[in-house]
């Protein structure tokens, strides 16, 4: 039986001021080579992710990214609607 371990990822979005600073953020959990460091890229990681991910201060990523920060949400909702062993939670 293989064993799948869950990993709990702390984000703050406080110290989020660009897209890019999201992607570094994902990069640094994605066990993957190759991240494409988009929207798509964070849904394809997310949606095979058995992880939990916190993400703390999360309105700062409407705050600061505007409407990209709204879609960044989506996305990472969305994974999480259709990803039953992935958790997510905004604060």
């Amino acid at each position: 039986m293989k064993m799948s371990w869950i990993k709990r990822i702390d984000i703050n979005a406080r110290h989020i001021k660009t897209e890019d600073d999201f992607h570094d953020e994902i990069e640094g959990f994605a066990d993957i080579d190759g991240y494409g460091r988009n929207l798509d890229a964070l849904y394809d990681v997310l949606s095979e992710s058995n992880d939990l991910i916190v993400i703390e201060n999360a309105d700062y990523l409407q705050k600061n990214l505007g409407e990209r920060g709204e879609m960044v949400l989506r996305v990472i909702s969305d994974a999480a609607e259709n990803n039953d062993m992935l958790t997510v939670v905004l604060k």
